[in-house]
């Protein structure tokens, strides 16, 4: 490209031009300084009202629960969740879920989930972090998911399974199943598995209501069934 007297690269003038690509710059130290300036202020968007905004069956499509279903989850981790201040708009707890649930229920991109939110990326990803650490905490995980150790416990799911198929001294049956995940940055090849995606082996022992008594899920997809405990 001929240099110019002003040094745009465009003509011979310190002007503006239009063209094919729209009105262009025509001074090089216009380019040079754009974004220089003064810091620009943060913007807030509107948030969404969503448990206001849909009925239980669109939260369920959206959420994969309803609204007292949301609630309830909030209120599991609503301690942990809370903000100690009301600075910068800061996300309620049940925003804080919502974000969760939506992302696990549907894989949105983190990008898509602000707009929906209306926040921003980096908000999106750690509210996500905050309220599974919060979810994951033992005394939740203790509400859900316990294995059954008094005698006066096992009998009675034992009886769960005679009731359902005649079959006897059965307390909780295993199974295995490998969750998909993105390849990790460390012991990528490990998190192979046998069918050629990445993924975490996880066991779980169910009972005869099918509530989960047991869960392990530590384990990369290589690592055979055999060996999981």
């Amino acid at each position: 490209m001929e240099q110019t007297e002003c040094g745009c690269g465009v003509c011979g003038e310190c002007q503006s031009n239009e063209g094919k690509f729209g009105q262009v710059w025509t001074k090089r130290q216009d380019i040079e300084n754009y974004g220089s300036g003064p810091r620009r202020r943060r913007t807030f968007h509107e948030r969404r009202y969503f448990l206001m905004e849909y009925s239980d069956s669109q939260l369920i499509e959206r959420f994969r629960l309803d609204r007292a279903g949301i609630l309830y989850v909030t209120d599991l981790v609503r301690d942990a969740l809370g903000s100690q201040t009301a600075r910068n708009k800061a996300l309620s707890p049940e925003m804080k879920v919502a974000i969760t649930l939506g992302y696990l229920a549907t894989g949105k991109m983190q990008l898509c989930s602000s707009d929906d939110f209306g926040t921003s990326q980096p908000t999106v990803s750690r509210a996500i972090t905050q309220t599974l650490e919060a979810l994951a905490q033992r005394d939740n995980f203790r509400k859900f998911i316990n294995f059954p150790f008094t005698q006066q416990e096992v009998q009675r799911k034992q009886e769960q399974f005679m009731q359902v198929a005649g079959f006897p001294s059965v307390a909780g049956v295993v199974d295995g199943t490998h969750i998909r995940i993105i390849a990790p940055r460390e012991h990528e090849a490990e998190h192979v598995n046998r069918k050629r995606f990445h993924s975490i082996n996880v066991q779980v022992v169910f009972d005869a209501t099918y509530r989960i008594l047991d869960i392990v899920a530590k384990w990369p997809g290589s690592v055979n069934d055999a060996s999981l405990q």
